[in-house]
């Protein structure tokens, strides 16, 4: 009994994952939860290919289990293993708890020389980023809001005092808007989207506004985590035609 209820108690969920990235190691974080007032004891939680130790639980926790994938893409995670030999070390109970979770693998970033990409040649000037404003630089004041302006920059503690809406300004990025394309660079098609991959990261640490030409789909160089990262998935889930 006390080796049934000590699997049974135990409600698991997968939360979100930080950025992952083919190759490297990832940490995914499960929730355990006790349904009921039994603590749990000695459990070995697996998913996939790597496992963790929950030595005790009462109420709920969070733990880590530290995954590498072998390469870019999505992968479906489809269930958990949970056993334990609590509470004598006798035998061994097992059970597994089906799962509909869905985790995007970033590609690896492979290190490549970008000095050619952002020469006079190849720096690009279409840019949906003005000269002189910005959306992600150093806020330097406050103007009467333009149709088109994202709502987020929208100041409303200005708004409120002049009843009219403003929105912030800020200071241009810095560096010269660069587009990215798979032909700039050398190698074979996942070396190329590795090697891509790895320049916007770099590009986009440097504050350079920087696009992606990715076969028919062109995303228009700006800064920001939130546009890196739609690059990045777009690169994960590419299949050349």
């Amino acid at each position: 009994m006390l080796s049934f209820f000590n699997l049974r108690n135990i409600e698991f969920s997968i939360l979100p994952p930080e950025d992952i990235f083919a190759l490297k190691p990832a940490t995914i974080k499960i929730k355990a939860k006790n349904k009921y007032f039994f603590e749990a004891f000695l459990l070995r939680v697996k998913l996939l290919n790597s496992e963790t130790i929950i030595p005790y639980l009462k109420g709920e926790g969070i733990f880590n289990i530290v995954l590498a994938f072998p390469k870019r893409g999505k992968y479906a995670i489809k269930k958990l293993t949970v056993s334990s030999y609590f509470p004598f070390y006798f035998f061994k109970k097992q059970r597994n708890i089906q799962l509909k979770y869905e985790v995007t693998v970033l590609p690896f970033p492979l290190k490549c020389d970008i000095l050619s990409l952002i020469a006079d040649g190849k720096t690009k000037t279409e840019s949906n980023i003005s000269q002189g404003k910005a959306y992600e630089g150093e806020l330097t004041g406050v103007r009467s809001y333009n149709q088109g302006d994202p709502l987020k920059y929208i100041h409303w503690k200005a708004t409120a005092k002049t009843s009219e809406i403003k929105t912030k300004e800020f200071a241009p990025p810095a560096g010269n808007p660069v587009i990215i394309n798979l032909n700039d660079f050398t190698g074979s098609t996942e070396e190329k989207i590795s090697r891509a991959t790895y320049t916007l990261i770099v590009l986009s640490k440097a504050g350079n506004p920087v696009g992606l030409k990715l076969g028919d789909e062109v995303y228009k160089p700006e800064t920001g985590q939130s546009h890196l990262r739609r690059m990045l998935y777009a690169l994960a889930v590419y299949q050349q035609e």
